[in-house]
């Protein structure tokens, strides 16, 4: 006899925790499917811009990452190769009541959220294999775990399981690529005793360096290679080029940060985007990177997650189950991607790709920040503060055009 309940979330990562949390503190019958038994690091996923901790807030998830240890940052600081320090971003000024972005490392992120979810009266699967469903009016899941296979009867399947989503794949929705035109690789290290525990913006010779402090002496570091770099950071010799690539001459701590201990993976991700205008059919739903994800160069995976959870929490509670009630969901998600992609392009151009003249791209970007210039700051508000702050003209592909000749 098949099982019942009024949302089944496959996918217990941060987006679908914190759905499952806030679906069934409101009273519905929630299941979450797991695959994995120990959440892995990712190497990615693990700071949240302002406009996503409103959203962590708004739907009770704030305080289960601050308990779980997350660090609050209220400043970024920029560096760059011609001046040093080029000035800092203050992040405790862009939402009203937010102190800064939230870091905290990923697996202890989900593994909090998820018992969250349990506490609140969702039913958590973990291990689970060979997730198969049917949406619709009435749709239904199998999966299977233990080497036994469980049907569910539901009202809403919510796909929350990652890029290479089988949920997405099952339904038939596609999703639209824009081409990646650089890479970025991450490490997580510690013994940064000493080193401000603020989040860092450095660009120098041919790399984009981005640190985000986790406390307590411990930051997850990213580099941003062009395309030439796919390979730079792979094999035996990878982890020691990496914190090689992290000793830039224009960051004072530079060295420490070159001579910590990595206590984590390695990985490398194109930035690409995805996205489709139809994160839905009837009966199913996708949030995070199942809808589609943005470049994570501008690192806005956890904000757009949330904010997804926020909409389709709103939604559902008034009782959405069609494709029909989930547009409104889907024009806005639409929107906003297209926002984030033009910032990521942006940045990516003037920071990371390969060029012969990266030195004055970057300079035109410092410049343009460093004098307030309304076509650079609407796009870092856009990023920081959410990307419903930019005006539609800011997406000017002349931008683009003027930074590569720069």
């Amino acid at each position: 006899m098949a099982e019942s309940t009024d949302v089944v979330v496959v996918g217990g990562g941060i987006g679908g925790a914190s759905l499952a949390y806030a679906l069934a503190k409101e009273g519905l019958g929630v299941t979450v499917l797991e695959a994995s038994e120990e959440f892995p690091d990712r190497v990615r996923g693990e700071s949240m811009q302002v406009w996503g901790v409103k959203e962590a807030r708004d739907l009770g998830v704030e305080s289960v990452m601050m308990d779980a240890g997350a660090h609050i940052t209220p400043v970024w600081k920029q560096y760059d190769e011609f001046a040093g320090e080029a000035g800092e971003i203050p992040m405790s000024i862009m939402v009203e009541g937010i102190d800064g972005t939230l870091n905290l490392r990923h697996p202890i992120a989900c593994q909090a959220l998820i018992d969250a979810a349990e506490a609140a009266g969702a039913t958590v699967v973990r291990g689970v294999r060979d997730v198969k469903l049917a949406g619709g009016s009435s749709p239904t899941v199998s999966y299977g775990v233990n080497s036994h296979t469980v049907d569910v009867n539901t009202s809403l399947v919510v796909g929350a399981d990652g890029r290479q989503s089988t949920v997405r794949k099952q339904v038939g929705i596609e999703l639209e690529r824009a081409e990646a035109v650089s890479y970025i690789a991450g490490l997580l290290i510690e013994g940064l005793d000493g080193v401000p525990e603020v989040d860092v913006l450095c660009g120098e010779g041919d790399r984009f360096f981005v640190m985000f402090h986790q406390g307590n002496g411990r930051a997850r570091a990213y580099v941003c290679p062009g395309l030439s770099g796919q390979h730079r950071f792979s094999g035996p010799n990878g982890t020691a080029e990496f914190l090689a690539a992290c000793n830039m001459k224009c960051y004072p701590w530079s060295e420490q940060v070159a001579n910590a201990t990595p206590i984590g993976p390695i990985a490398t991700y194109p930035g690409d985007d995805t996205w489709t205008p139809s994160p839905y059919v009837d009966g199913v739903v996708l949030i995070g990177d199942a809808a589609g994800h943005n470049d994570p160069v501008i690192g806005q995976g956890l904000s757009i997650a949330l904010r997804d959870a926020r909409m389709v929490r709103d939604l559902a509670l008034n009782g959405a189950r069609t494709a029909d009630a989930f547009a409104s969901y889907g024009q806005e998600r639409m929107h906003r991607m297209a926002v984030l992609r033009f910032i990521a392009d942006v940045v990516a151009v003037c920071q990371a790709e390969d060029a012969d003249n990266r030195q004055a791209r970057r300079a035109m970007m410092v410049e343009g920040v460093a004098t307030m210039d309304p076509e650079f700051m609407a796009l870092m508000m856009g990023a920081f503060a959410g990307p419903e702050n930019v005006p539609m003209e800011a997406l000017d592909q002349g931008l683009i055009d003027r930074i590569r000749a720069a």
